[in-house]
């Protein structure tokens, strides 16, 4: 039960921001277009009682942004789509709707493990947030577990906390997690290949003689309008060239289908890698939760109960 950090970026995301402040239709909806009692039992996860609502409420943004993808992609949405990995897209958001309310269980478990828990105090100066379908005590549950994360992240930020990760702990993480990032001097082959490869090799070269070789890279990014690597850019050649650099360090010349390349290999931004570490710790909470399911859970039809919802909130 994995998420990518992509996935996993939006419902913390929302514990802080209370899904945008939506308005809210009439209380309930969630109930009535599921045909089940907002209240009773649809999970346990790890002892914890998961009321339907709340099950339900992930539900229905999981349909959403599936749906707004496939618009998006100007496909029209097909629930019963077999997908080549198994399943179909009525399986998956039904998957990732579990995902997300096991997520917010392990919030509210390291919480109480680590001394997180709202003070009656915190409690009553909690801001009145809205959620769309939900009620009001029903949202003041989720910006309570969003207080907690933010709790518990100050906690994790805290040097010699019990949380606090260990520098050696974030090296291996970065080093099997953080994406490739370099910058790149681009030397265009135009109409004389061979003179693109000589000016190449002079770069290079001044590259290496040069006192200061990262402002001399720095001066040249400038001179010949080099930049970041986006996504599009890489390619096999260039990735295993990145690779193979330590932070700072620039490479040999690499001949690519656009011209000659020489990168230069940028660190990771550690404060999004301490907050990557972070998510993954408490992912990996909830990828360990147990988890017993209703026969309401069982029967439960995401795209049905995804069309009623929005036929009955208009």
């Amino acid at each position: 039960m994995k998420k990518c950090f992509f996935a996993l970026v939006l419902p913390l995301a929302l514990l802080l921001t209370a899904c945008g402040r939506e308005p809210r239709p009439a209380a309930l909806l969630l109930g009535q277009a599921a045909d089940l009692d907002e209240s009773e039992t649809l999970l346990v996860i790890d002892g914890q009682n998961i009321p339907a609502w709340e099950y339900l409420y992930w539900l229905a943004l999981d349909c959403r942004q599936m749906e707004e993808r496939c618009e998006a992609a100007g496909e029209p949405v097909d629930w019963t789509a077999p997908l080549s990995d198994g399943g179909t897209l009525e399986d998956l958001v039904k998957a990732d709707a579990l995902v997300d309310t096991a997520l917010y269980a392990a919030v509210g478990t390291w919480a109480a493990a680590y001394g997180c828990t709202l003070t009656d105090a915190e409690r009553n100066v909690l801001p009145e947030r809205h959620y769309a379908y939900l009620t009001l005590e029903q949202g003041r549950h989720l910006t309570e577990t969003g207080v907690q994360y933010a709790k518990l992240y100050a906690l994790y930020e805290t040097p010699g906390s019990a949380l606090a990760p260990a520098e050696n702990e974030l090296a291996l993480f970065e080093q099997q997690t953080a994406p490739l990032t370099a910058e790149r001097l681009l030397i265009p082959f135009g109409s004389n290949r061979e003179a693109a490869r000589q000016k190449a090799a002079e770069l290079f070269a001044h590259l290496n003689a040069a006192a200061d070789p990262a402002a001399a890279f720095d001066t040249l990014l400038a001179e010949t309008g080099g930049a970041l690597l986006e996504e599009t850019d890489w390619t096999p050649s260039l990735q295993d060239a990145a690779a193979a650099l330590e932070p700072g360090q620039f490479s040999g010349i690499i001949e690519t289908e656009n011209g000659f390349v020489i990168l230069r290999r940028l660190p990771a931004d550690r404060d999004a890698l301490r907050g990557a570490y972070f998510d993954s710790l408490l992912q990996d909470t909830a990828d360990a939760s147990e988890i017993r399911v209703t026969s309401a859970y069982e029967t439960l039809r995401p795209a049905a109960f995804w069309t009623a919802l929005k036929q009955a909130s208009g």
